[in-house]
């Protein structure tokens, strides 16, 4: 797919299907391909045979009689099939559908569009559709789409960008070029029926030009080559930052009535972005910046950051936004802050935010030697300079000056470094103009912008020196012989896949209950057994510290009897006895297959404390127990993990081993399981055992899914 985009995406010659004076839209995209500079041949076609805006029209794409690389489609819905044939019959093999009334309309339009397209691909056709807004490719001076081109082309793009939603590719496009964000392309993919959002994903990270990606994403239609696009991207060290809405439940519905696709969970969504290095963002602006600032200084090294200012104010603003976003500032070493000590005036910070003052307007060189001294400390990875950006010559009076010094002093601090405007504003002629003639390198506008994408740099960097993840997730895949059914059958299937639980048997009798009792050291648990109850403390079927043999008969025929009242139809098949635990931390290990991206697992605070704190890490599988370690580290209740009240200290290591495994069990479980659910997971120190285990199965009743 990749090649046959690269000759979408850069057709040296073009033509327009459905060209009409009547529909602007011809108009337009003929507007955009003059302004853009396309210098290719440019062939309307029209059934009638009339001119439009004064060119020559043909009446069918066999009529043109040359080659012809791509195609704007612009033919109502009923004319979409004859013109797929006739440009089948043209050798016309590459195209963008604007053509809307499809998917989006529901469920009947989505049948049209899967016939038509699946006709399109018989014909050996590549199509970008429908209800797309097209394309353009700033570096090949091309475009075919209906939304005008900004100009001037700004250089040295680095940021290509992805939009399933049209208007809002223009508006992306629009605001990059107001805030001096240099693209390589803008795709607007519309329903996605051939072209989707992994493909075009693809092609960028093959494009020489594009060092990161900007998306806009209301659905993710193919989770699994989502998954592979992305990983190549992180592996190829291209950003992708992603600004995806229909988060919530009301935005979900109208994405849905926009593009008919559905929106999948959006904490899964996020635990998918995190494994895979993907930076979401919030905004457009955000988006932008981010994606502009890595593009830019690529990956990191292992350091921190560092910013100067002349303003007091500014350093203490940076200071508040960076920690917020988890931005690793810098230590300065002794030396450095000595070397600062005797370049900047007296009064002036030598503690990181920098605080030059005012007076080094009177030695900008003092300014430059700054920069430049804080860039060289072994512990900075990352160096900015707080000044703004004159917009007009009247309102400059030293801006110039002052940025050709801090590019200088970012020239020679050997790390990559920015200037960083207080405020966002758009960036006007004359601040471009500036930019270039002082050769500085990059302009990140706003500190609650700059501060979100230097914290998210530091972040994609260390994802991408980590890497990632390689787990072959047929490896667990060996199905047991009978499915688990009850909650002592889960268990013993959990410790035949090497998971430690809790010992038990299973009493028939108030007899083999007290006998059982008068074996143990201590009190004993009875728990109802039946493959028809899934939550047994709702029925009574739960009883805890009964202590000896005569107690243990009483409670099991009082339990039987209490849950046979309240569940007449299920059925019982004894009580599953164990010896109580003292108490000790409890997490929650929990198997759910996500419609949309497959098993998931969550890891968080157990016991009574999971409804109330919801503190779960989530992670696709299957999951390595590195990954299992870095889950754990970002609960609420990690400190925990490290004892407390006289507890000793989690083993770590251990404790994520025994989750792995318990993912690889649940993967082994196949596609019929809906979830697996172990509750608690009880640790103390290197002692990790599962005390309850619930498997629920697709085919089981309605009443026992909801019950687990």
């Amino acid at each position: 797919m990749n090649a046959l985009l690269k000759d979408l995406f850069a057709p040296r010659s073009v033509a327009i299907l459905g060209a009409s004076e009547k529909n602007p839209w011809a108009g337009l995209v003929l507007a955009t391909l003059e302004r853009i500079g396309f210098d290719g041949p440019i062939h309307l076609v029209n059934p009638r045979g009339e001119t439009v805006l004064g060119r020559p029209v043909v009446r069918s794409a066999t009529a043109i009689g040359a080659p012809v690389d791509s195609a704007f489609i612009m033919v109502p819905a009923t004319a979409l099939e004859e013109t797929l044939r006739d440009m089948a019959r043209a050798g016309i093999t590459k195209g963008v559908v604007v053509t809307s009334g499809f998917a989006e309309l529901g469920e009947a339009g989505t049948v049209e569009q899967n016939r038509l397209f699946d006709l399109a691909r018989s014909l050996g056709l590549t199509l970008m559709g429908p209800n797309s807004l097209g394309f353009v490719n700033m570096v090949d001076r091309v475009a075919l789409t209906a939304v005008p081109v900004t100009l001037p082309i700004l250089p040295d793009p680095k940021v290509g960008v992805i939009s399933q939603s049209g208007a809002t590719a223009a508006i992306i496009s629009n605001t990059a070029h107001a805030t001096n964000v240099a693209l390589t392309h803008v795709v607007a993919l519309g329903n996605e029926a051939m072209v989707d959002m992994s493909d075009a994903i693809d092609f960028m990270v093959a494009d020489p030009a594009t060092k990161a990606i900007a998306i806009f994403a209301e659905s993710v239609r193919r989770p699994d080559a989502f998954i592979r696009a992305a990983g190549q991207a992180l592996l190829a060290r291209k950003p992708i930052v992603l600004l995806k809405v229909g988060v919530g439940e009301l935005a979900a519905q109208v994405a849905q009535a926009h593009t008919g696709a559905l929106v999948g969970d959006n904490r899964v969504f996020d635990a998918v972005c995190r494994d895979l290095g993907i930076i979401r963002v919030d905004t457009i602006e955000q988006l932008l910046q981010t994606a502009n600032l890595i593009g830019h200084t690529g990956v990191l090294g292992e350091g921190g950051f560092a910013a100067a200012s002349m303003s007091g104010g500014a350093c203490e603003m940076i200071a508040d936004l960076g920690e917020a976003q988890g931005v690793p500032f810098a230590a300065l070493a002794a030396d450095t802050t000595r070397q600062l000590a005797a370049t900047l005036p007296a009064y002036a910070s030598t503690h990181n935010p920098l605080d030059v003052t005012g007076g080094v307007l009177a030695n900008l060189q003092a300014f430059e030697d700054a920069l430049a001294t804080i860039g060289q400390d072994p512990s900075v990875a990352l160096v900015a300079a707080c000044f703004d950006l004159a917009r007009t010559p009247e309102g400059d009076v030293l801006g110039r000056p002052v940025i050709a010094h801090l590019t200088a002093g970012i020239g020679r601090s050997g790390v990559p470094g920015f200037l960083m405007p207080q405020s966002y504003l758009s960036v006007s002629d004359y601040g471009r103009e500036t930019l270039s003639e002082t050769g500085m390198p990059l302009s990140v506008a706003g500190l609650g912008h700059a501060m979100a994408a230097v914290g998210a740099a530091f972040r994609w960097s260390a994802k991408v020196r980590e890497g990632l993840e390689q787990r072959d997730a047929n490896a667990a895949t060996a199905r047991p012989a009978s499915r688990p059914r009850t909650e002592r059958e889960t268990l013993d299937y959990l410790e035949s896949r090497g998971v430690p639980v809790i010992p038990a048997r299973i009493a028939r009798s108030a007899d083999e209950a007290a006998e059982f009792a008068e074996q143990q050291d201590g009190p004993i648990v009875l728990k109802i057994h039946s493959p028809d109850i899934a939550h047994k403390t709702e029925v009574g079927g739960v009883a805890l510290n009964i202590s000896g043999s005569t107690a243990a008969a009483r409670e099991y025929e009082a339990m039987v009897a209490r849950v046979a009242g309240q569940k007449p139809k299920a059925a019982i098949e004894g009580v599953i006895l164990s010896p109580m635990r003292p108490a000790g931390l409890e997490l929650i290990v929990g198997i759910a297959r996500d419609p949309a991206w497959g098993p998931v697992l969550a890891v968080g605070l157990g016991g009574v404390w999971v409804e109330i704190l919801k503190d779960a890490d989530l992670a696709l599988l299957p999951v390595t127990p590195d990954q299992v370690e870095r889950m754990l580290g970002r609960l609420k209740a990690r400190k925990l993990l490290d004892g407390y009240r006289g507890q000793p200290a989690v083993d770590r290591k251990k404790l994520a081993q025994v989750i792995a495994a318990i993912g690889d069990a649940a993967l082994a479980l196949g596609p019929e399981l809906v979830s697996l659910e172990i509750n608690p997971l009880r640790v103390t120190g290197s002692d990790v055992e599962c005390l309850d285990a619930l498997a629920i199965w697709a085919d089981q009743p309605e009443d026992r899914q909801k019950a687990g």
